[in-house]
């Protein structure tokens, strides 16, 4: 019986588990493998003893990507040589009372351990299964065996997985609704390689946080996990309505129709192929008879491709509808906001244009203020700058200088005439040296 768990566990996870250093010590193994003694005669081994083994238990769900097993289970994976651990009942034990771990049984029920959850707990289905475990108590003595089976759930490797398969899964895949069979195709494609047993577990768990929605079905008195929605956003309902019931109906015809497409297609290769041999080998009727079965499949795929296409333009119209029903929600909630923000600011037309034409008025009045104190003086009195220029010259001495008279010619260029005597006289005691007269002026003077 050990044997068969062993290689069936094996079976299911080929990884293999690696055990800490200690594990290779006798002597230190053989303390540890043996049941607790009581905490009063030695403390510090006993807690070292429990957290060895909460963190083995823990350190084995995660390697295994698992939250849920049994006290048989660990017995058998936790086997050094033919030593079965005869502690791992204390351990369980303690970590139940410290809420590390908790029943599967319990955990289906409330995943999310809620006020709710634990009051029908408390008070409705905790006393009715203590009820019948008093009175089977009383026909029969403990099942040993039966207790060892009861499973477990790991609260902490749960809620680890939960959070990956939120991470990596549904935030890369919002808004399809999907059988469990493709979800768990999406998960491995993923990197989420979570235990088969575990995934109902995760996806349960995602349920009762409103992150998911679970539909089951019930196969020969079995009740499984058969469709699963990914909301679109935080705020869609987590609910599988009619409306996903008929797009998921669409979509796993529009997948048929192209499987069936795929076989048709085959098969007219397989007609046309026999037609064309026994054409070769001169064997016309067998010839025309593959003929025509392949003209039927090429009318069937025919019809076949328009029903297809019919489908695909019905999926495209209603993806279409939602998402303008999305964009005129949007647009709804933009008008809504900008009118409670006008009215909340006031700024209506008759209220802005008053307070432009105050605006108006205000700066045309700046600028005739501007220009009257441009135009004025402190005390009124207009002072020609030309009349203070010559009293200031008078003042200092100087005697006002002589414009030079300029004449115009025909020809529109000005000619000096030079009146002053002073200045002529200046001009005749002037002396040039000879080597800077230019050739240029020779030139000029023999012309002249």
């Amino acid at each position: 019986m050990q044997t068969s768990d062993k290689e069936m566990e094996k079976n299911n996870n080929p990884r293999k588990f690696e055990f800490p250093p200690v594990w290779e010590e006798n002597g230190k193994m053989k303390e540890l493998l043996a049941a607790f003694h009581s905490r009063h005669i030695s403390p510090g081994n006993y807690d070292a003893k429990m957290i060895f083994w909460t963190d083995l238990i823990k350190r084995y769900c995660q390697h295994y990507a698992k939250a849920n097993f049994s006290l048989r289970e660990l017995q058998l994976q936790f086997m050094r040589g033919e030593q079965i651990p005869a502690c791992l009942d204390t351990v369980i034990a303690d970590m139940a009372q410290r809420k590390q771990i908790r029943l599967r049984s319990e955990y289906e029920y409330d995943p999310v351990n809620s006020w709710s959850g634990w009051l029908v707990n408390s008070f409705v289905k905790r006393p009715l299964s203590q009820s019948w475990l008093k009175l089977k108590h009383s026909i029969v003595a403990e099942d040993m065996e039966a207790r060892s089976l009861v499973e477990w759930i790991h609260v902490d490797v749960i809620q680890h997985l939960c959070s990956e398969l939120e991470t990596k899964v549904l935030q890369k895949n919002r808004g399809k609704l999907l059988h469990f069979e493709g979800f768990k195709s999406i998960c491995k494609n993923c990197g989420m390689d979570i235990h088969e047993i575990c995934l109902p577990l995760c996806l349960i768990t995602l349920q009762a946080r409103r992150l998911i929605a679970i539909e089951f079905k019930i196969e020969r008195q079995t009740k499984s996990i058969h469709l699963i929605k990914i909301p679109a956003n935080d705020h869609d309902s987590p609910i599988i309505s009619e409306t996903d019931h008929a797009m998921h109906n669409l979509d796993m015809m529009r997948v048929g129709l192209l499987k069936q497409l795929e076989e048709l297609e085959e098969e007219i290769k397989v007609n046309d192929t026999k037609a064309r041999q026994y054409v070769k080998e001169n064997k016309r009727q067998l010839a025309k008879t593959y003929l025509r079965k392949r003209r039927l499949l090429e009318k069937n795929h025919e019809r076949r491709s328009i029903a297809l296409h019919n489908i695909e333009t019905l999926l495209s119209n209603v993806d279409e509808a939602q998402n303008t029903g999305v964009v005129l929600d949007a647009y709804k909630i933009g008008s809504k906001t900008l009118q409670n923000v006008l009215n909340e600011s006031g700024l209506k037309y008759d209220n802005v244009d008053e307070v432009l034409a105050d605006v108006r008025d205000t700066i045309d009045q700046h600028r005739e203020v501007q220009d009257v104190l441009s135009n004025s003086n402190a005390d009124g009195a207009f002072v020609d700058e030309d009349d203070l220029e010559k009293e200031l010259k008078e003042l200092l001495g100087e005697k006002e200088a002589v414009l030079p008279n300029i004449s115009f010619s025909n020809n529109n260029k000005p000619e000096i005439v030079i009146d002053d005597p002073e200045l002529l006289a200046m001009l005749d005691n002037l002396e040039v040296a000879d080597e800077t007269i230019s050739h240029a002026s020779f030139r000029t003077k023999e012309s002249a």
